[in-house]
């Protein structure tokens, strides 16, 4: 390598790291982005979940450290969350997550620096992005970008009653059912081994 490519590279890597110093990327919340982290130490290719990004700090679930069964989890609770337009922030989701599945907080919960990330789209997650989502071979990612598209969202609801006057009388009988706390339950004659 002679002296004047050494050259020209070495200022074409100071120039694109400065720009990427002063302008990098923001991430949405609620979007899964595939990609390269610059500064790993064990991932150098996550599958991040995010809730928090900004010019610095990028906050996300690194969903590679996920086992199957907090990956199903995490495709019912997106599921739901989508489909009856929930609106959270990445707060509330945090503090969702810590009640419910703790583990993945422990496992998974990671911090990346916003301008080491070099991530694309791969899920459009609980945001309205599924046009700009970029294919993967990720099985989980098909899956759930499967589970949450608009036309599986939108399908007609099962049949509750087959006519006026069933639904109406199933109405009625819920009306007039007791609370659980205030029923009483008769247990009739003691067993003989109970004392």
């Amino acid at each position: 390598m002679s002296f004047y490519s050494w050259l020209v590279n070495t200022i074409r890597n100071r120039r694109y790291s400065y720009s990427s110093l002063l302008s990098p990327r923001l991430y949405t919340f609620g979007a899964i982005y595939y990609g390269v982290y610059k500064n790993w130490k064990h991932d150098p290719n996550p599958l991040i979940w995010i809730q928090y990004s900004d010019q610095r700090y990028t906050h996300a679930i690194n969903m590679n450290y996920l086992d199957n069964s907090e990956k199903a989890w995490f495709v019912r609770t997106i599921f739901l969350l989508k489909k009856y337009q929930q609106q959270i922030d990445g707060k509330i989701f945090y503090q969702m997550l810590k009640q419910q599945k703790m583990s993945i907080v422990k496992k998974s919960y990671r911090v990346y620096f916003t301008n080491l990330l070099d991530m694309k789209l791969v899920g459009a997650g609980i945001t309205n992005m599924e046009k700009l989502v970029y294919r993967t071979n990720n099985v989980f990612i098909n899956q759930l970008n499967e589970a949450v598209k608009p036309t599986e969202l939108t399908r007609l609801p099962t049949q509750v009653a087959y006519n006026t006057t069933e639904l109406r009388d199933r109405i009625i009988e819920a009306q007039n059912t007791v609370p659980l706390h205030q029923a009483t339950v008769n247990t009739g004659t003691t067993a003989s081994w109970v004392r």
